[in-house]
């Protein structure tokens, strides 16, 4: 009987050790809406001068959240202020140009010192993707470059800024032949700030597969225009 009541109990133990073994299953996170031409906004004049009124003295963390609401109060529709979300609380979608399984939103960030036209290739994977992060530019292709290499020489303090971003040929975009896509934008390089002297161009491309999956940038012609 003693033996008997110590296998129950180990075997009780033991499915008791296992059960907390299992990790608990992942609440699935729903995807985000796609973008769309609903989302875009086109603010009053009278907007930005309202909204810093009703914001300015807000403690910096809740500056964004205050100007979401402030879109509301405005009349932004709920496509446009999640899309306003989306970027942090940053910006507002003003234009969108649908392209396929991946699209290009033109946003505009109204509080940034520069740059405050932005473009964003939005619903594939990752679902928004800010072209000008220069983090997806590998730097193994630069440097295998010879024309990059070549500036870098010149110009050891080298910089990478944005081009044109706005329009329908910025970025370009193509259909690749086997079923993805192909966005294609120019860069500019400075010597060294964004206010110095343009010294050259590079020009990268965003390829997605056939799923809208992003894949890799490639570097494409680099050219010095001194």
């Amino acid at each position: 009987m003693f033996a008997l009541r110590a296998v129950l109990l180990l075997a009780l133990a033991s499915t008791a050790i296992a059960q907390e073994a299992v990790p608990p299953t992942p609440t699935a996170v729903p995807a985000p809406a796609p973008v769309g031409p609903a989302a875009v906004w086109s603010p009053a004049s009278t907007f930005l001068p309202s909204m810093h009124k009703a914001c300015d003295k807000r403690p910096a963390g809740r500056f964004g959240e205050c100007f979401v609401s402030q879109m509301a109060k405005a009349g932004a529709s709920g496509p446009a202020l999640d899309f306003a979300r989306r970027t942090g609380n940053q910006g507002y979608l003003r234009e969108f140009r649908d392209t396929g399984k991946v699209d290009v939103a033109y946003a505009e960030y109204p509080f940034r010192a520069n740059q405050n036209q932005v473009c964003l290739l939005v619903n594939g994977e990752p679902s928004m993707i800010d072209v000008d992060d220069l983090s997806l530019i590998r730097a193994d292709a630069l440097a295998d470059n010879a024309a990059y290499a070549s500036l870098v020489k010149r110009f050891p303090n080298l910089a990478t800024f944005p081009g044109i971003r706005f329009g329908v040929t910025a970025p370009g975009a193509a259909n690749l032949k086997n079923g993805g896509q192909r966005f294609v934008l120019d860069f500019q390089l400075k010597d060294g700030c964004r206010a110095c002297v343009v010294v050259g161009s590079m020009r990268v491309s965003y390829d997605f597969d056939v799923n809208g999956k992003f894949i890799e940038t490639k570097v494409g012609p680099v050219r010095a225009r001194r």
